[in-house]
């Protein structure tokens, strides 16, 4: 988003680049192991707020925390009817502990206002990005949060005897590559102030598949079916690969939660090549295991 900003407002918002990361951590309140980063939030274009909250998620990952997987957490919040319209998301409007439950964490990081800014008048210019960040409980508690944005400025009243290096900028203000650069620095200095974890062991175990079983179903109407079974963690996600076919998921059986089943129909004459079936927790560990069929 871009605005034109009056010459009277050049002071405070030159002063305002220079800020740290406003932030506070409420140590009474338990510290997470296990969290989702919902949708960032705001104005700015979805593709920049969606490249901040993985750059985020990851950082937050390297401080020790245990992080759901960003595609894991959207198609919970699409299930439950909480991620309608992504370009829309409000987390402010959701049933924050239910949420927490339906992802299996104990804190979720909500973003909210983030917005991208710039103006450039050629004597001064400024390009800024940022947000709100908050790492919340079910239950309404805040452990931690933070308000920052990340800015460049300059112009030629700023660097006058450097004409060279301030017309290189100037075409550089603004691009896609500019606001990369922006975003990266956001999320650097605000995952800086989340309290680093120790190296903790892991609260839940990887996936295991076993069990597993391949059938062909030859149908009275001439049709053949695979089947193909097998046992895993209960909610996981399970899917299997057929010769080309990449990733056909296999569901859940509702009386027993670790029993995952999928059936496809075969090509009149194909060959059954062997089979991968692959399990994967929302955290991201993967269990994998061939059958012959």
């Amino acid at each position: 988003m871009s605005a034109r900003v009056p010459i009277a407002s050049f002071g405070a918002l030159l002063l305002a680049a220079c800020g740290g990361v406003h932030h506070a951590v409420h140590r009474e309140v338990p510290a997470p192991k296990t969290v989702a980063v919902l949708p960032f939030a705001g104005p700015a274009d979805a593709s920049v707020r969606d490249g901040a909250r993985a750059l985020f998620a990851s950082r937050l990952r390297a401080r020790g925390y245990q992080t759901v997987e960003l595609a894991w957490t959207d198609r919970v919040l699409t299930e439950h009817g909480w991620l309608r319209d992504p370009a829309r998301f409000d987390a402010s409007a959701l049933p924050l502990r239910d949420v927490a439950t339906a992802l299996g964490v104990e804190a979720l990081v909500l973003g909210h206002d983030f917005d991208e800014s710039s103006f450039n008048i050629w004597l001064l210019r400024r390009h800024s990005f940022g947000g709100l960040l908050a790492l919340q409980h079910g239950d309404g508690r805040t452990y931690w949060s933070a308000n920052h944005a990340a800015a460049t400025q300059g112009g030629f009243l700023l660097t006058s005897g450097q004409v060279f290096t301030e017309l290189r900028a100037q075409g550089e203000h603004g691009t896609a590559m500019a606001t990369l650069a922006l975003v990266d620095e956001f999320t650097a200095d605000v995952a800086d102030t989340v309290p680093q974890r120790d190296a903790a062991p892991r609260t839940t175990q990887p996936p295991e598949l076993r069990d597993a079983s391949v059938a062909i179903d030859r149908r009275p109407d001439g049709t053949a079916w695979l089947v193909v079974e097998a046992r895993s963690s209960a909610g996981v996600d399970v899917r299997c690969d057929v010769g080309t076919l990449v990733g056909v998921p296999m569901v859940a059986a509702r009386d027993a939660t670790d029993r995952y089943r999928c059936e496809r129909e075969l090509p009149r004459a194909a060959a059954v090549t062997p089979i991968v079936l692959r399990a994967r927790s929302r955290f991201g560990d993967e269990a994998r295991l061939e059958v012959q069929p």
